[in-house]
């Protein structure tokens, strides 16, 4: 996996790359620094397309953006500074890290749109059409993904699709494009890529067919679930399901895949990844930044700061006792785990540890539970794949086989307000068999809500779901859903606090810790409520500042 990274970052110098973070489309395009002669190679064209998947290329948005999706859907506490605002959902567009998150995005479709638009035309030598139209098809299956992303984050938003060309036609001042254009897209991107990449790659870490089916399978069940576009949708979730059950029946069963490891480095490019982005211990930036971001203390971390980032209550409330996903999600009191502080003989979590002189080694946060996803440790405790600049190397998941059971699901559902349908229910109860928890003989659409709150939790797709619901059943409906915890009654201000009169003995003993929702019984907040404003993210300060264009009203990419 090193070497992927070593030779995307080398291809990164023949791709595009954002300048500035208000000419979000100023780029150096690709043929003010490649030779002619370099695309000689399938090999050359193969080490470009690699920078689609670095960790690098993707930087911005996943280390900086991406997770504060599971702060604003309420399954992240953590109420600090600019982060914090996302929790609250109180961020405006002059929050940091909406604009790392748009510059970030869109740094990724300029890489695409280089291979895209640019690279075929200097290829020579050895490269043939064949080579061409795949190196195309994994460009625009990545572009598919992004604007998938675009389409559901801001809603409204610029389609760009050749940075070079808007740049030599001083092109910068870029409207938004409706929604709807963006679905068709990205569709129209997903359907290429689906037609022209080849089943299976040598290089387990490359889109393939089930990588393109997989993306249209997202897209068709997102935009089925849309009531205001005027689509046939019954056709857009029957074609989801047929994309869902040619991904699945591909791969093996879900339940012969253990959910205990999946986000340690040994599964990197394992059956469950359909797409991922390649991590690697190289440097800020290069790798996964997740162990030292979410970690609890360097007890089980050489760089931590996530001693104040815990599950919400209500996401802690969903998971039932039984459910062998719970402890690989989220560390809570009376865990232990091999895998971390092995010099020490393994990490067993309490809600307080001490040293052997009564000092506090790690202290409790307000919801008595630490992430574990993604955490995996100190680099002696995972053979030196962690490393001192925010880098670890297992890769972070876009889409993984478990997404397609549910989606699969949710597509047989259809407009359904319940399903009893064998082929939708075989697909759910196989991620349900896989986490030790009882089948179900039904499906609502919160349901399968619950179900992926608590296969992707900490994996940002939680708001992705909540969008969904608000399609279905209106905008106010999804929030008051969001706002009541899902259903748990438990609002995302929830915390812990000790009970009167507990002592040091009884710091550990879960007893002595009682829920408070409000400030007249000592939480530290009131319910906190988001409201509709929030399902759309919107345009950073920083870029429509310089493009004024973007605070029009959006129009049809294409013309109609």
């Amino acid at each position: 996996m090193n070497n992927i990274i070593k030779k995307a970052a080398i291809a990164a110098v023949v791709a595009a790359s954002i300048s500035s973070c208000s000419d979000f489309l100023t780029i150096d395009p690709s043929d003010k620094l490649v030779q002619d002669t370099f695309y000689n190679t399938p090999e050359k064209v193969r080490m470009n397309t690699m920078t689609l998947y670095a960790a690098k290329t993707w930087s911005n948005y996943t280390m900086n953006f991406q997770w504060k999706t599971d702060m604003i859907a309420g399954d992240m506490y953590y109420t600090y500074d600019a982060e914090g605002q996302w929790f609250f959902g109180t961020y405006t567009p002059v929050n940091q890290y909406i604009n790392e998150g748009w510059k970030g995005i869109y740094n990724v479709i300029a890489f695409a749109n280089s291979v895209i638009n640019d690279m075929p035309g200097k290829c020579s030598g050895t490269v043939t059409q064949n080579d061409i139209d795949k190196a195309v098809a994994e460009a625009r299956a990545i572009r598919a993904f992004c604007y998938y992303q675009i389409a559901e984050l801001w809603h409204d938003a610029p389609i760009i699709y050749n940075n070079t060309e808007n740049i030599s036609n001083s092109n910068l001042d870029v409207p938004r494009n409706t929604q709807k254009s963006i679905y068709r897209f990205a569709l129209e991107d997903a359907d290429y890529a689906v037609e022209y990449l080849p089943e299976t790659d040598p290089d387990a870490f490359r889109a393939n067919k089930n990588t393109a089916r997989a993306i249209r399978a997202k897209l068709l069940v997102t935009m089925a679930s849309h009531s205001d576009y005027g689509y046939d949708r019954a056709d857009l979730y029957r074609r989801a399901a047929e994309d869902a059950e040619a991904v699945m029946s591909s791969l093996p069963w879900i339940e012969n895949i253990d959910f205990a490891t999946l986000f340690d480095v040994e599964s990197n490019n394992g059956p469950e990844s359909l797409l991922a982005i390649q991590c690697a211990v190289q440097g800020y930036s290069y790798g996964n930044a997740k162990n030292c971001a979410w970690s609890r203390s360097s007890v089980i971390a050489d760089q931590t700061w996530g001693a104040g980032k815990g599950p919400t209550i209500s996401l802690q409330k969903t998971f039932d006792s039984t459910d062998r996903r719970r402890m690989w999600t989220y560390m809570t009191n009376g865990d232990y785990y091999p895998n971390l502080a092995k010099a020490q003989g393994g990490y067993n979590y309490m809600y307080v540890n001490r040293a052997d002189d009564g000092t506090v080694t790690e202290d409790r946060n307000e919801v008595n539970a630490h992430i574990k996803k993604y955490v995996i440790g100190k680099s002696a405790d995972c053979d030196g794949n962690v490393g001192i600049n925010q880098d670890a190397a297992n890769n972070i998941y876009l889409i993984r086989l478990a997404d397609m059971y549910l989606t699969y699901a949710e597509a047989i559902l259809g407009t359904n307000e319940t399903t009893t349908d064998s082929r939708a229910l075989e697909k759910f109860n196989g991620i349900r068999k896989r986490a030790g928890v009882s089948e179900v003989s039904s499906l609502t659409f919160k349901d399968i809500m619950a179900e992926r709150r608590r296969e992707f939790a900490f994996e940002s797709t939680t708001w992705f779901d909540v969008l969904r619901l608000s399609y279905r059943d209106g905008a106010q409906q999804a929030i008051d859903y969001v706002n009541s915890g899902y259903g748990t009654g438990y609002n995302r201000c929830a915390q812990y606090i000790a009970v009167t009169g507990m002592d040091q003995s009884q710091e550990n003993d879960e007893s002595s810790y009682i829920i408070v929702q409000n400030k007249a019984e000592y939480c530290m907040y009131d319910p906190i409520i988001i409201s509709t404003s929030s399902l759309r993210v919107p345009i950073p300060a920083a870029v429509s500042t310089s493009s004024p264009a973007l605070s029009r009203e959006p129009v049809d990419f294409y013309g109609e």
